[in-house]
């Protein structure tokens, strides 16, 4: 007897023990049918009811029994400042500063949940105490909530469970807790209650956020008699028609009620009718298609989304394979070159090139590019590289060659202000100089090299080169003589020519000028474009003198005429009348004519020497 009411007591113990473990649902959670997250908002508060919680209310830095509503746990200056369970910045959260004697804190109805039915209750809580600064020492006192779940009548207990004692931690932490329990025939709503398991003091001082009961629905896997979760077909393979069966994964089922259901885009379902069995026969099947099942405790709970939860989705996927896309058609090769033909194709796919339309081997595996110089069409196919499907067609890419433009290429050497015509003489194409002008040919002005991109109508393209230079005209410096030897000087350089008669011209500047009264001196460029003067006298004619007896050319004197013996020089007047004849021009003239002094006038001269003659006038002044 006493060895029966031992073993009494244990399953008792052992029955209590379980009941009181915290867990989480092993299957699929169904939509939530309560949540509280307090609100949110910047301010503290609102306070809760009275019927929810007897610990009083304040608006910032509760005492021990005391609670407040906030967006921020660092309501005391020994609390972690921390945002709610979701990071949310103005997202509120229950804190709880608990009271010295242990007990009940928080209690609420939960209505609107469904008969025979598996839930589960879950709440984050954090330890709001800050570790770090440990003001508590070795007297803190851990959180530590125990969770209960009664009937609507609060007369049966129908779940509960304890957490661990939690101490202070080095950075705050939220943690999820959580109740499982199935409510009875006829049972439609609940009452959580959270109770202190430990008393006030330094510590114990809590957050709590984010409370959800959910539908616990078992984890159910849709596959094919053949186990699989996912069935491909390519596009181009004919319907298929599956037998889907609905399984539990763990344990014997709690939910027996079937709703299968189908969607287009694996997000929006919509019921099958009449399709209430754990296994589904679908139609041929053409396009993508998803199904799931709707499993509830019983069919009339199939309409209420506080009752029944989803299996897994299982995919008929129809895989069409995105046709390659030419980055370029034709391609165009110039002149023979190599060109790397390439095509663009969708992620997860990856191409083959071949010479034909359809059959034949792939000449190129698995590359978006394939380098050529041989004329033609190219055919590109597209696999899926996951599926192994093909695209339902090759798409072509056009290869050809072509042979650049052959352009005009010169040099131009222009006089000085001529303009150069730079032509391409390639009409039909399209045009890109170094100056910026587009046409076939332009005309500039300005030294310097041209050059020009000529594009024909294929694509192919040349430059055209066009070197200009000017000829610089030659600038006489002077000239410079050594007895009968004339070296003509420039300021500049070039490719000159020289001369002293304008008809014979030389490359070399020096000349003999033995005899000459006067050296017409010319130099010119090669081309002839500007032919320069210069005129140097070999004796120097005074221009007037003064035969007044004062000491200062009181004679006309010509300067070197001793250089040129036999020299004639005659003199008239203004009329041409010869006034006198000097064949001995050592000794100047000294204006008298007849014995008699002329006037101050302009005289008119020649002067004869071999062939040669020199005209002027000097000027008399009395």
């Amino acid at each position: 007897m006493i060895n029966r009411v031992t073993l009494t007591l244990l399953a008792l113990l052992s029955y209590a023990f379980a009941k009181a473990q915290l867990q989480f649902c092993d299957g699929i959670l169904g939509p939530a049918i309560f949540t509280e997250d307090f609100g949110s908002g910047t301010n503290n508060g609102p306070s809760l009811s009275n019927a929810v919680t007897s610990y009083q209310y304040v608006n910032a830095a509760p005492q021990d029994g005391e609670y407040t509503i906030s967006s921020d746990s660092g309501q005391l200056g020994s609390w972690f400042s921390f945002p709610d369970h979701t990071g949310n910045n103005d997202g509120k959260m229950l804190i709880v500063n608990a009271g010295f004697n242990a007990g009940q804190f928080y209690r609420t109805p939960i209505n609107g949940l469904c008969e025979n039915t598996p839930y589960e209750f879950s709440a984050w809580i954090m330890n709001v105490l800050d570790g770090v600064q440990n003001v508590c020492g070795t007297t803190e006192i851990p959180i530590q909530v125990r969770f209960e779940i009664w009937d609507a009548t609060d007369t049966i207990l129908l779940a509960n469970g304890t957490m661990s004692p939690k101490f202070a931690d080095q950075r705050p932490t939220w943690i999820k807790y959580g109740l499982t329990f199935t409510t009875s025939t006829g049972q439609n709503g609940v009452v959580l209650k959270m109770i202190n398991v430990g008393a006030g003091g330094c510590g114990n001082d809590l957050a709590i956020d984010d409370i959800s009961f959910n539908v616990c629905g078992d984890d159910v896997l849709v596959t094919t008699i053949a186990g699989e979760t996912v069935v491909t077909k390519c596009e181009n393979d004919p319907a298929q028609s599956l037998q889907l069966n609905a399984t539990v994964q763990n344990g014997a089922p709690s939910l027996t009620a079937y709703q299968w259901q189908q969607s287009a885009d694996g997000s929006n379902f919509t019921d099958i009718v009449g399709e209430n069995s754990f296994s589904l026969t679908t139609p041929p099947l053409n396009s993508t298609t998803y199904y799931r099942v709707k499993i509830a405790g019983a069919p009339a709970n199939l309409t209420n989304s506080s009752c029944y939860s989803f299996s897994q989705i299982f995919e008929f996927r129809n895989v069409v394979v995105p046709l390659a896309v030419p980055r370029q058609s034709p391609y165009i090769s110039c002149d023979g070159e190599l060109v790397d033909l390439i095509v663009d194709v969708s992620p997860g796919t990856t191409a083959y090139w071949y010479e034909n339309a359809t059959g034949g081997s792939s000449i190129h595996d698995e590359s978006i590019d394939y380098t050529t110089q041989i004329d033609g069409t190219y055919w590109v196919e597209t696999e899926n590289i996951v599926s192994g499907c093909i695209s339902n067609s090759r798409v072509p890419v056009n290869f050809i060659n072509r042979s650049s433009p052959i352009v005009n290429s010169e040099d131009f050497l222009l006089c000085p202000e001529e303009i150069a015509l730079l032509n391409t003489q390639f009409p039909n194409g399209f045009y890109r100089w170094s100056s910026g002008e587009t046409t076939d040919r332009i005309s500039v002005d300005v030294a310097g090299i041209y050059t020009c991109e000529v594009t024909n109508l294929e694509g192919c393209t040349s430059t055209a080169i066009f070197q200009v230079e000017y000829i610089e005209t030659p600038i006489i410096a002077g000239v410079e003589v050594n007895n009968d030897e004339l070296n003509i000087i420039t300021e500049n350089t070039g490719d000159f020519q020289y001369s002293i008669n304008g008809l014979d011209y030389y490359n070399s500047s020096i000349f003999n000028i033995s005899g000459l009264l006067q050296v017409n001196v010319r130099v010119k460029d090669r081309t002839g474009c500007e032919v320069s003067f210069f005129t140097y006298n070999r004796i120097k004619i005074p221009q007037f003198f003064t035969p007044n007896d004062d000491g200062y050319h009181d004679t006309w004197d010509i300067n070197n005429i001793e250089a040129f013996p036999g020299a004639r020089l005659e003199i008239f007047d203004r009329h041409g009348k010869l006034l006198k004849q000097i064949n001995n021009l050592v000794v100047g003239w000294d204006g008298m004519y007849d014995n008699q002094p002329l006037p101050s006038s302009d005289y008119w001269y020649k002067l004869h020497y071999n062939n040669q003659v020199l005209t002027g006038h000097v000027t008399l002044k009395r």
